[in-house]
């Protein structure tokens, strides 16, 4: 016989047995023993807010002011019945039951199928072809047939769309990813508090190190009267890192303010920069390489675990103070500009100028920019050559001078340019006044060698090659010797720096610019190529900005209407090809997205409350840009672009060339239908004046007659005013 299993029930509720504890439970109420007491406080209204007055006295003499009260045993808190314990324990065990499930599981095997096709002899094939089934068959499918192919022809159904889709497609930013972000914020209260940041840059493979030069605020009749205390006041370039925003890394001395200046591209360790005296200075970083090595980024091969838990640069223990960097060479000042420097370049390195012909040869091998070129406000531009000069065959060895070991010894004080070209003016005498210079060739992407030597900690110096070597090569094919220039009166000036030959010495002259547009009404702040294509230009002065393409001798692409506060800068996004900053007067940053709307910024964001004079862009990393302002009270901030405004689209070149290339068909025909209005306008005017010829009289003397009576008439009225005629009707 089989068991009964136990079926789990619930147990029937018992009635409430009382054992003792609600006796318990009523000795713990606190019931009130005797009725309770109250009190009243009162005062006159007239001693309210009156002041009070405490003194010290003795309580020997006021023995009812002092009661001592001694601790006493009172028998009426004595315990009548003493609490009955008792210790109880309670344990719950879960109920469990043991149950099984059972799944059909199927086990996969290989099959396959092998079939054979019908075979048909021709007079079976033609026999079923001529049936009247197979012709509605054939009628009701052939053009669905042929529809389909044509849709093959024209789009291929094969293409998967989700791969010509990126990931930034995807991503909408929200309302906080469409702002600029501080990152950070540089001021020395010592070197750059109450100055203006004049020139900003970025180190070219050490990330997270910026250099920026600082100037006085006054004006050349206000450096003359002050000079005295300017000249004990140093003109430093102050290099900042993010790991440390309160000391800075490195000073760089100069003899006057730096205006602008340049790391070398291809040598970090060489900079270069324009004074406002007009000198060009070259410093050494060499030494000083470990100093900026410190900021080194994490090793990306290190392990998932450690990166994790690092920032994007290490934060060291901060270094002593930092240290004074005495500039290499200085230029001539005889051979020099006469004037501010206010703009500076290197020379790419895959180009090389030659120093006697002005051609553009092929670079030196290894690459190396040694050459560099200059403007300034007194109408000319300068090309530099930082080799030692080429030695005479003959020549012996001079001696060592003392200092020879110092890095450029051969420029200090002898170094002038090998190339001049002046701005003269076509309409009347004169210069135009250069304040920045753009060529159309562009340094590329830094040497990968030379990056991985920066980031291991190696000393990366220039090769101390001769000037001489540029003979020896050949002109480069394609490379263009052409230049736009904008000048201090608010015009863009485009020209050649090759001279020309003249028709009667056959000399070398230097050529005159081309052509010169006057769009802006102020001083060209801003000239710069776009680095997506070489032939667009941005230019920002006075009160507007302007697009230009190179050859288009019609104006501007693309013209802003004038802004109600001057403008003091603006720059190409290096990640986007249609996007570009302009800053303002105010303090305003106005970022412009030309794929998004064109008559107006996209972002319009104040970042200071101070005038704002320099900006450059630099990607940190690939998801990241970071833009660099500085301002009139010498403050340096580093802001963070949106993620919309940093990561292109897919096609954005594309768009943008295609929209280039549209502004430019529009300006010629603009231009073409203003050549035909002129036409049409002077065929109106001419129609109108042979109109009135044929309406007047065709006898000339007739026509002399009244002429000559018109005159007597003038004169009479005329003798009238003066007195000397009465008129007729006082006579």
């Amino acid at each position: 016989e089989e068991e009964e299993e136990a079926v789990p029930m619930t147990p029937e509720p018992k009635e409430w047995v009382c054992q003792g504890s609600d006796r318990e439970i009523m000795e713990d109420f606190v019931r009130p023993g005797r009725p309770l007491l109250r009190f009243s406080v009162s005062r006159k209204r007239r001693f309210f807010g009156s002041p009070c007055s405490f003194s010290d006295r003795s309580a020997a003499g006021h023995p009812e002011s002092c009661v001592e009260i001694v601790s006493h045993e009172d028998a009426n808190f004595e315990m009548q019945n003493s609490r009955a314990e008792m210790d109880m324990a309670v344990q719950a065990v879960p109920a469990k039951t043991d149950s099984a499930s059972q799944t059909d599981w199927q086990k996969p095997c290989n099959a396959a199928v092998q079939y054979t096709p019908r075979v048909m002899s021709e007079q079976e094939a033609q026999t079923l072809l001529q049936e009247p089934q197979m012709e509605d068959f054939l009628a009701k499918v052939c053009p669905r047939l042929e529809l389909s192919l044509q849709q093959n022809e024209i789009m291929d159904p094969f293409v998967d769309d989700y791969k010509d889709l990126s990931d930034t497609d995807f991503i909408s930013g929200n309302q906080s990813d469409s702002n600029l972000m501080e990152y950070q914020s540089f001021t020395d209260l010592k070197f750059s508090k109450d100055k203006h940041i004049t020139c900003i840059d970025w180190h070219p493979t050490i990330k997270g190190v910026v250099a920026v030069s600082c100037g006085e605020p006054y004006s050349r009749d206000e450096r003359i009267e002050l000079s005295t205390r300017l000249l004990l006041s140093p003109s430093l370039i102050l290099i900042w890192s993010f790991t440390d925003p309160i000391h800075p890394l490195l000073f760089l001395e100069a003899p006057d303010d730096i205006l602008c200046f340049k790391f070398n591209p291809t040598h970090p360790n060489i900079v270069a920069g324009g004074c406002i005296n007009g000198q060009v200075v070259l410093w050494d970083l060499e030494s000083y390489q470990e100093r900026l090595q410190v900021n080194k980024a994490p090793d990306p091969t290190e392990s998932r675990g450690m990166a994790s838990n690092l920032s994007i640069f290490d934060t060291d223990p901060k270094l002593d103070h930092a240290p004074y960097v005495q500039y290499s060479a200085l230029s001539s000042i005889e051979h020099g500009h006469s004037n501010v420097v206010s703009d500076l370049q290197w020379i790419p390195d895959h180009i090389e100028i030659c120093t006697k012909s002005a051609q553009v040869l092929e670079g030196s091998s290894p690459a190396c920019c040694s050459q560099l070129l200059s403007c300034s406000i007194d109408g000319t531009v300068m090309f530099w050559d930082t080799r030692p000069p080429p030695q005479k065959p003959h020549a012996k060895d001079p001696k060592p001078a003392p200092g020879s070991s110092k890095p450029f010894h051969y420029l200090d004080l002898v170094w002038k340019p090998f190339l001049k070209i002046p701005l003269p003016r076509s309409e009347f005498p004169g210069n135009f006044s250069a304040t920045r210079v753009s060529i159309r060739e562009k340094q590329k992407t830094p040497v990968r060698a030379k990056v991985e030597a920066a980031d291991s900690g190696e000393s990366v110096s220039a090769a101390p090659a001769t000037a001489a070597a540029s003979e020896e090569k050949t002109p480069l094919e394609g490379a263009s010797t052409k230049y736009f220039v904008g000048t201090e009166d608010g015009e863009v000036v485009h020209g050649d720096w090759v001279p020309a030959r003249d028709s009667e010495s056959g000399k070398p002259t230097p050529s005159r610019p081309e052509y010169h547009f006057n769009e802006h009404s102020g001083a060209v702040c801003c000239l710069e190529r776009s680095p997506f294509f070489r032939d667009i230009l941005l230019s920002v002065g006075g009160w507007s900005f302007n697009i230009w393409r190179e050859g288009a001798k019609n104006g501007a692409l693309i013209k802003s209407c004038s802004s109600s506060v001057p403008l003091t800068g603006g720059t190409w996004s290096p990640t986007r090809p249609g996007v570009f900053f302009i800053t303002k007067l105010n303090g305003n940053v106005d970022v412009w997205d030309l794929m998004d709307r064109s008559h107006e910024p996209s972002l319009a964001q104040n970042v200071s409350s101070m005038s704002i004079t320099a900006v450059v862009p630099w990607p940190l990393t690939a998801k990241k840009l970071m833009l660099a302002v500085g301002d009139s009270g010498g403050t340096l901030h580093i802001l963070e672009v949106p993620w919309s405004l940093s990561q292109a689209s897919t096609n954005e070149v594309t768009v943008m060339e295609a929209f280039f290339d549209r502004e430019l068909k529009r300006m010629e025909f603009a231009a073409e239908r203003a050549v035909v209005r002129e036409r049409e306008r002077k065929a109106v005017l001419e129609s109108k004046s042979q109109e009135q010829e044929e309406s007047a009289p065709d006898n000339w003397e007739e026509r002399a007659k009244k002429d000559y009576q018109d005159y007597l008439a003038m004169e009479n009225a005329l003798l009238i005013d003066l007195g000397l005629r009465d008129s007729p009707k006082d006579e």
